[in-house]
């Protein structure tokens, strides 16, 4: 399963790999941050250090978020993560302030 986040603010043009088949992080799950543990690292005051984490479920072929107790939230189509949610193919996700467009598809569909 390929899973990328495309950034969607004026800050950068990149889309970032969480998953695809030929990178591949080893483990089922991907934090989004500040800190320099991150997997992904944004640099916002609106960012919590350890903000939400993306839970990669190959087996099921899921991708799901989690908010990992963030002080400005983490948001899924404009509404509120309150613990864990699943995230669809198109999905719009906020960490913070800072916007992405959630881009799934399975390998074998390219």
């Amino acid at each position: 399963m390929d899973v990328t986040l495309e950034r969607l603010d004026d800050a950068e043009d990149v889309e970032i790999v969480v998953e695809s088949q030929d990178f591949t992080m080893g483990r089922p799950d991907f934090v989004i941050g500040r800190a320099d543990d991150c997997n992904l690292q944004l640099d916002s005051d609106f960012v919590s250090r350890h903000h939400c984490r993306l839970i990669v479920d190959e087996r099921d072929c899921v991708v799901k978020v989690r908010d990992l107790g963030s002080q400005n939230g983490t948001f899924v189509n404009d509404g509120p993560v309150a613990d864990e949610r699943p995230l669809k193919d198109g999905d719009k996700l906020v960490v913070g302030c800072i916007p992405f467009a959630v881009h799934i598809a399975e390998p074998s569909s390219r």
